[in-house]
């Protein structure tokens, strides 16, 4: 008997035939039953907690395809996601910065642009972050782009007198140089206080699921403290990841590394579900306008890991932008699919926003799914634009992600607010042709479960799949499309459990 009914409400299911109940019943961490009011009440144990819902809107939990969470914990930082004006922005900084304790340092670190504020887009200056965050080092990191810094963080880096990063208060150097810096950084907590406090802000946002991809840099150390809180039962947020190499490991380790370890060792709160992001940089690392070029030994050394991880029942996610490296890519799954179908595996690729009509007919035959990611929404710009209503037509698997916490914003009403109207924060049309709420929600949800493994569990409201649900403040469905992307949760419940708001 469920001990947890919510009633009166409207229940977007998001199941095959997107029906919509008044009511659902949760026992434990499992759904027992959607529908109509009085049917799902008779499900109700005696002392069952009974909440009314009052009209609200409860959709599935989401789950972001592509979101480097287990980054993000490293360091405490101020996330500027969504935020419209540059005043606002300020406004925000100098409000985090006066509750800063001793020796904490005001970061943010990237998920947001200039080119999404309304009016005034000049850069942050070094003269602004001393009056926010006076003699507190502040380092605030513009996407992968650039950063602004304070005279504190100056003298903390000792950054010589005579340097002129000490007039511009401006870092270059691209995702590189900003990643090094960030090494340096002061954690601010313990490893698991920033887990927490990561953790906390997803949840706050609706997110009930990341898939990180790994990325570069990230300590072993971090992963540990995600996995030991999991194993704990002390996560509130589902987490699953890669087994990803660093850009120069030799691929003959990491292939040794591939054949050593398996897939699917973990739980429902934090498993490592594939092979990726990057493998082998010099194959397929690309950028927007900028195809990888791998030597003859590049494409080999690819092979070797693809064909182990083929053999030994990986999945693979792989890093792929442009529509050369996107051939390459699929080049390799091609070769490998012969000596071990890939299908029932879901390859994938992840960004894809290259990719070609011809390709997309090619991956779906190979049973390659694509992960697609809104980052194009913080930036005026058509260069990382994803194919979101090509891919919606063509039968193939995908699903919708973001891409951050660094590289891009990671609110997912955002992200649909950006599938559905195909603007920018910056009010830029930059889709031709965005999607129905109903499919971006569909990528949201019960797609990006498929992709990860998890469709019978997660991804739509359906009797015993796992209870991770959001009661929103306003309806998705029927709101203004404007305001889409201001849409929050008064409560994200995850594996029946209310982690974030209240009912």
């Amino acid at each position: 008997m469920a001990a947890l009914v919510l009633v009166n409400g409207k229940i977007v299911t998001v199941d095959e035939q997107f029906s919509i109940g008044q009511a659902v019943a949760i026992e434990g961490e499992r759904i027992t039953a959607v529908g109509e009011d009085a049917a799902v009440l008779a499900r109700a144990a005696p002392d069952a907690r009974v909440v009314d819902l009052g009209g609200r809107t409860v959709i599935p939990g989401l789950i972001d395809n592509h979101n480097h969470f287990v980054r993000a914990t490293e360091h405490a930082e101020v996330r500027l996601d969504g935020v419209r004006t540059r005043a606002a922005a300020l406004d925000l900084l100098a409000r985090r910065a006066a509750g800063l304790g001793d020796g904490q340092w005001l970061l943010t670190l990237g998920g947001w642009h200039e080119e999404q504020w309304a009016g005034d887009r000049r850069e942050l200056t070094l003269a602004e972050l001393d009056a926010v965050a006076p003699g507190r080092p502040a380092f605030i990191q513009a996407q992968y782009d650039h950063a602004s810094v304070n005279t504190a963080w100056l003298d903390a880096m000792n950054v010589p007198a005579p340097d002129g990063l000490r007039a511009t208060g401006r870092v270059g150097g691209g995702l590189v140089a900003l990643n090094r810096a960030a090494a340096g950084f002061p954690a601010g907590g313990t490893r698991e206080a920033g887990v927490r406090a990561a953790m906390a802000y997803c949840n706050s946002l609706g997110l009930t699921t990341v898939f990180d991809p790994g990325g570069v840099g990230v300590s072993d150390a971090a992963y540990a403290a995600v996995q030991s809180m999991a194993g704990r039962g002390e996560l509130t947020l589902r987490v699953l990841t890669t087994l990803g190499a660093e850009v120069d490991e030799p691929a003959g380790r990491f292939a040794e590394k591939v054949r050593a370890s398996n897939p699917f060792q973990g739980d429902h709160w934090y498993d490592r579900i594939a092979v990726g992001e990057i493998y082998h940089a010099p194959f397929h690392w690309d950028h927007g306008g900028r195809p990888p070029a791998p030597a003859a030994s590049d494409i080999a050394a690819a092979t070797e890991i693809l064909t182990t991880a083929a053999i030994t029942g990986w999945p693979v996610q792989t890093h792929s932008v442009t529509t050369g490296g996107l051939a390459l890519v699929l080049d390799a799954y091609g070769q490998a699919d012969k000596l071990r179908p890939i299908r029932p595996l879901r390859w994938s690729v992840t960004h894809a926003e290259g990719i070609t009509p011809e390709q997309i007919e090619r991956a779906r035959r190979l049973g390659v799914t694509v992960q697609l990611r809104s980052q194009s929404v913080i930036r005026d710009s058509r260069a990382t634009v994803a194919p979101l209503k090509l891919l919606q037509d063509s039968g193939l698997t995908w699903g919708l992600g973001t891409d951050g916490t660094r590289a891009a914003q990671i609110n997912p009403f955002i992200s649909l607010w950006w599938a559905v109207t195909g603007r920018s924060l910056g009010g830029t049309q930059i889709l031709d042709e965005p999607l129905t709420r109903e499919e971006a929600l569909i990528a949201h949800t019960r797609s990006n479960a498929q992709l990860v493994f998890r469709e019978n569990y997660l991804g739509s409201i359906r009797p015993g799949l796992l209870a991770d649900l959001l009661v929103l403040d306003r309806d998705y469905l029927t709101v203004p499309d404007d305001e889409i992307k201001d849409i929050r949760p008064s409560a994200t419940i995850a594996g029946g459990t209310v982690v974030y708001g209240s009912l």
